[in-house]
């Protein structure tokens, strides 16, 4: 400390100096942590209640019954019921072009190998693995033809969450760059009023983060309605019918493409 002496005043304000108290630091670190944990519950609670009144004056129904569910929280507008009645077909399926088996045997896991498979061996495939929902049948058939309609949207985004939430697991090991949907064609489009396929691909996205690429194909001509069509037809149906927009966005990646329904895999394949 500098004194300056001036009639021994220095000794009396150095005296004072050390005699005044230091003022202590305000540990404000230790209460705001308190205060916002406090207004996080506050809010929780408030959302809670939000939540539980909106459910007793607008009640969630199921996409596919109709039936009130209580599936709204995580973004799946499905009941249990028809949950499982929708997966309740589900066999074990080829890895690579999606075949579901009807009477492979447990202990013969040979019969599960795209080498023995037999629709991996009719035909060369373009892609390197087929993750599905189910088989098309039975109910879960019935909800693929109804989300094809401009009214059942709500149906077809939460067959998107419910394929997010039962295949994310598996999404999440192949290590996918783009998610991408099937194109239809403007004529289709105008037609259904509705692009099932991007409603699909949204529902997965809630389920699973992937980062999404909406726009990476196109359509360039008018087809017909695979359906109709034997396995020889489809593929020459759907021959240089799609095109990629941006050949630089997926050189090198891993893109998943989304379709609602495959049969022959032509689709996928051009």
């Amino acid at each position: 400390m500098k004194c300056v002496k001036i009639n021994g005043v220095s000794h009396l304000v150095e005296k004072s100096l050390l005699a005044k108290p230091m003022p202590r630091e305000r540990s404000c670190w230790q209460i705001r942590p308190h205060r916002n944990h406090l207004k996080k519950q506050k809010i929780a609670i408030l959302n809670r209640g939000w939540k539980a009144a909106k459910a007793l004056v607008f009640p969630v129904h199921c996409a596919s019954c109709r039936q009130p569910c209580h599936g709204a929280a995580d973004g799946l507008l499905i009941c249990a019921t028809c949950e499982i009645s929708l997966l309740r077909h589900r066999t074990s399926s080829c890895p690579r072009c999606g075949l579901f088996f009807q009477a492979a045997s447990r202990g013969d896991k040979s019969s599960l190998l795209p080498a023995n498979c037999p629709g991996c061996n009719q035909r060369k495939l373009w892609f390197d693995v087929t993750l599905a929902l189910g088989p098309y049948r039975g109910e879960l058939r019935e909800a693929v033809l109804r989300s094809k309609r401009s009214t059942e949207e709500a149906l077809t985004l939460s067959l998107g969450a419910l394929i997010g939430r039962r295949l994310g697991p598996l999404l999440e090991t192949q290590g996918i760059d783009l998610i991408a949907n099937t194109p239809t064609h403007w004529k289709r489009r105008w037609q259904r009023g509705v692009q099932s396929t991007e409603l699909l691909l949204t529902g997965i996205v809630s389920q699973v983060k992937l980062p999404v690429a909406s726009r990476l194909l196109g359509s360039q001509r008018f087809t017909k309605k695979q359906g109709t069509l034997t396995s020889a037809e489809r593929f020459r149906n759907v021959s240089n019918a799609f095109r990629v927009r941006n050949r630089r966005q997926v050189q090198g990646k891993h893109v998943l493409v989304v379709d609602d329904v495959m049969t022959s895999g032509a689709t996928l394949n051009e």
